[in-house]
This record gives structure tokens, sequence and C-alpha cells, in this order.
């Protein structure tokens, strides 16, 4: 049980002893001053029942967000906004005491007219000049302190001008003061401090209303710190289960991307050949322009502008060797996920080269669009290249045991204008063998396929990485014959 230091009855006054409000002597009501004077009884009893029932209704309210509250710091903030909306303060503020040097008491909730005084306060809860106001006498005393007149106050005078700037007359503080059951250490060390615009504006009564408001809250706090402490073994399991789920979420992932690797390596598997006769193709050329060039050089009369033109055209051919050779290494290197800024047109024009000797190999008719301006992404360069690799693969499979006047590929990208910005979307549409509407729900499912021999992870690992792009992979068949595999990603602002 919590054992809190409260301020009672006793508290300290900055000004003249409060000796009550003296209510006027006696008179007859038979004569006119009897008359007026109780009018002004009546008007004096009016405002004292108007204040106790802003009073309770404020302490209802109180007492609900002491009873609602879920966490330390919304409780704070909900006390200083329902004083404040009561109408009798101008401001509300809690501060908490720090243990520093300079024995700080430093603001952690408040509401009101004039917060950022709070801003350019300092106060302490040392026996230094700025812990003889009221702040600093009430965590000391561990009594309510206030001030009846900011304005002669000489107590008052580090904060004097600043309150005066913001309309405040008078000031109350209350001690936030808890202990802990075992004995002596102090669970909670603070004040609630309230500002008025009407100097004297916290009589006894108010006093006593607010200290006692001060307990149930420093109670409802240390409540709340125990239920903290309660939970934290149990925070401390969720902790470490979190901590063991990423670290299978990150075993995964690799698991996927080296899957993706082998998957990439096995589809450049089977373009071997191809790819090794677009290889050749530069490297032949090269060979027969270096012939040519030692011919003409042997003549009598050295035909220079033929040579100069043969060695041109080998620098062009080594560079397209030296572009395949490069795209391939790209696929083949495993590497971490490294997203940027990526342009898909460049993707389409990177992956074409090693499948178009296939596409020929096989009499593919190929056709592009691709559209102008097409917005970029933010991606992976080599995974999105693997996810078209193997949408374009899947094309010239699905056309192998169709008529050669029907193998027709279209490679197509566009620009979609949603209400979240464009996308781009790149489409492969063939005129294959297509699927029926029973094998679509299984397409993008690991390990089905269609293929004698096939993995079954293209479309798969595909789909997962177009998902990790927050975009989207799907599938659909044509009017006439085979499907179109398209896939959209955002693209950045």
């Amino acid at each position: 049980m919590t054992r809190l230091a409260l301020g009672g009855r006793r508290s300290t006054r900055f000004g003249p002893v409060w000796r009550g409000r003296p209510w006027p002597a006696p008179c007859s009501v038979s004569t006119r001053p009897g008359w007026r004077l109780m009018s002004q009884q009546r008007e004096a009893y009016g405002e004292t029942l108007g204040r106790l029932r802003r009073r309770l209704r404020t302490l209802h309210q109180c007492t609900n967000a002491l009873l609602q509250a879920e966490s330390e710091q919304a409780l704070l903030r909900s006390i200083c906004e329902i004083l404040v909306a009561g109408g009798e303060v101008r401001l509300a503020w809690v501060g908490y005491c720090e243990d520093d040097a300079e024995k700080t008491v430093r603001p952690v909730a408040q509401a009101g007219d004039g917060v950022e005084y709070l801003e350019r306060l300092k106060t302490s809860w040392g026996e230094i000049e700025l812990g003889q106001g009221p702040v600093g006498v009430a965590v000391r005393t561990g009594h309510a302190c206030w001030v009846d007149d900011i304005r002669t106050n000489p107590r008052f005078s580090p904060w004097r001008a600043a309150a005066l700037a913001r309309g405040y007359a008078s000031c109350l503080a209350v001690p936030l003061i808890a202990y802990e059951a075992s004995g002596g250490a102090v669970d909670l060390r603070g004040t609630l401090n309230l500002y008025a615009a009407e100097c004297s504006a916290f009589d006894e009564h108010a006093i006593e209303h607010y200290t006692g408001l001060a307990a149930s809250v420093a109670y409802a706090v240390t409540a709340l710190r125990g239920h903290l402490a309660e939970d934290l073994t149990s925070g401390v399991t969720a902790l470490r289960a979190r901590a063991e789920r990423k670290r299978a979420e990150e075993a995964l992932q690799q698991a996927r991307e080296e899957l993706a690797h082998v998957t990439r390596v096995t589809t450049l598997g089977e373009l071997a050949a191809s790819i090794a006769h677009e290889i050749n193709q530069p490297l032949a050329a090269i060979g027969a322009d270096a012939n040519a060039c030692l011919h003409w050089l042997a003549a009598d009369r050295p035909d220079l502008d033929s040579v100069r033109g043969a060695l041109t055209a080998i620098v062009k051919d080594g560079l397209r060797a030296g572009e395949v050779i490069t795209r391939i290494r790209a696929l083949l290197t495993r590497s971490s996920v490294a997203r940027g800024r990526c342009d898909l047109t460049g993707v389409i024009r990177d992956v074409l080269p090693l499948v178009g000797p296939e596409i020929r190999r096989h009499g593919i008719s190929l056709e592009m669009s691709l559209a102008p301006n097409l917005p970029q992404v933010t991606g992976d360069r080599i995974q999105l290249q693997q996810v078209l690799l193997n949408l374009l693969m899947n094309a010239v499979e699905a056309m192998r045991e169709v008529p050669p006047v029907r193998r027709r590929m279209v490679v197509r990208a566009t620009t979609d204008h949603r209400d979240d910005g464009p996308w781009a979307i790149v489409a492969v549409e063939d005129a294959g063998v297509g699927f029926s509407q029973a094998e679509a729900p299984r397409l993008f499912e690991a390990f089905y396929t269609t293929k004698p021999g096939g993995l079954g992870m293209g479309l798969s690992i595909s789909r997962s990485i177009i998902d990790n792009h927050r975009g989207r992979l799907w599938a659909t068949t044509n009017s006439d014959h085979g499907a179109t595999f398209q896939f959209a990603l955002p693209g950045m602002p």
C-alpha cells in the first residue's frame, strides 16, 4: 500500500493570514440598509453556491478521469484540461521534481491560456532563490502554498513579469507526493499548480478541495505505475517473442532471397544456349572485322577508311558482348536487396536482349509498346528484372506447342493515373495455351507448374517480389488465345 504525504489543512500562504470572509453585522429587516444587506447576502450565497456547483462538476469529471485512466501522462493532461474548463483557473500544470544539481521542477502536463509561459519557466524545489516560490515550498513542506497577489508578493519576483503579462493574479501549488509502502523511498514527488485571473482566488475551501484532488491524483499515478510494474514481466516476454519473430522473419526473408537467386540461376541456365549465341555473334563479327583490318593494312596502299570503319564496328560489337555479360553477371550475383529510383523502361530493355535469342529461335513475333514518360518507381532493379524475365520465359514456354503462325508476344508499359498518384504497369501478352478457370487460383502457388521438370517457383517468387514493392501481380485470359501477365507498381512522386 502506498502511503501518501498530503497537504491536509496545514498550508503556507504568502501574504496576510486568511481570517475568513467577514459577514456584515446583523441589521433589522425593517430598515432599508437591512434589506440591502439581505440582498447582498443572497448574492453572496448565490456566488458561493455557483462555485460549489462548478467544483462538484469538476470533481465528478476528475473522478471519471481517474477511474478511466490508462496512462500516467494521459491522466495528468486530462486533470489539467478539466480544471481549466471548470472556469476558476486560467492555467493548470503538473510538475515533477528532478534529482539534478538545480533540483528542477519539470512540467509534464499542462492546459489553459498561456501554456507558453511554462516554456520559459524555471523553478526549483531546492533552497535556492528559484525554490522560494509556491512550487518549491509546497514540495519541501508537503503542504499547499499559495500567493494571493502576484503583483506585490516579494517571493514571486522571479516569475512576476511573465505571469502578469499573461493575466495571472494569484496562484496555488498543491503537493503530489507519495512514498513506497516498504518504507521511505519517494515514489512520486511533484506539484499541481493553478493560476487564476483574480487576486485571492483560492480561499480555504478551494485549497481543501484541490488538496483532496491532488491526493487522489497521486494515488492514481502510483496505482498506474504499479500496474505498469506488474505488466513488465509480460511486456518483456512479449518483447522476446517479437524479437524471436523478427529473427524468424529475417531468416525467412534470407531464405526467399536465396530461393530467388537459385531461380534466377536456373532460368539463366535454361537460356545458356541462347545467351551463348548472343555473345558469339558479336565475337564472330569482331574476328571477321579484325581479319579484314589485317588484309587492308597488308595492301601496298592500305585502305585506312575501311580499317577505320571496321575498328568502329569492333568497338561496337565488343560493347554489345560486354553488355550481355554485365546483365548476366548482375542476375547471377547473390546480393542483398537494394532499393532505389528505378526506370521500368530500362528494366525492360535490359532483360529483352537475354530472352531475344530464345524468342527468335521459336519464331515468335515480338511487339513492344512502351509509353513515354513512364513514372519511375522505388525498387530493386535486379528483382524487377527477375520478375520480367520470368514472365517473358513463361510466355515463350506457353507458345512452344501452338502453330508458328500464332506465336505472338506483346510487351507493354503504360501509366495508370489513380487517386493516390500515377502507377506504372508492365504487361506481357502471349498467344499460347493459356490457363483454365480451375488453374487460375493456383497459378501463383509455390511448386505449382504445368511444365515438365519445372520448379513451379517462378510466378510465386515474382508475386512475392511485387508484393514487397507495394505492387500487384495478376493474370487474365485473353479473348482469343493465350494469357496476359502484368504487374503494377506505384510511381514515385
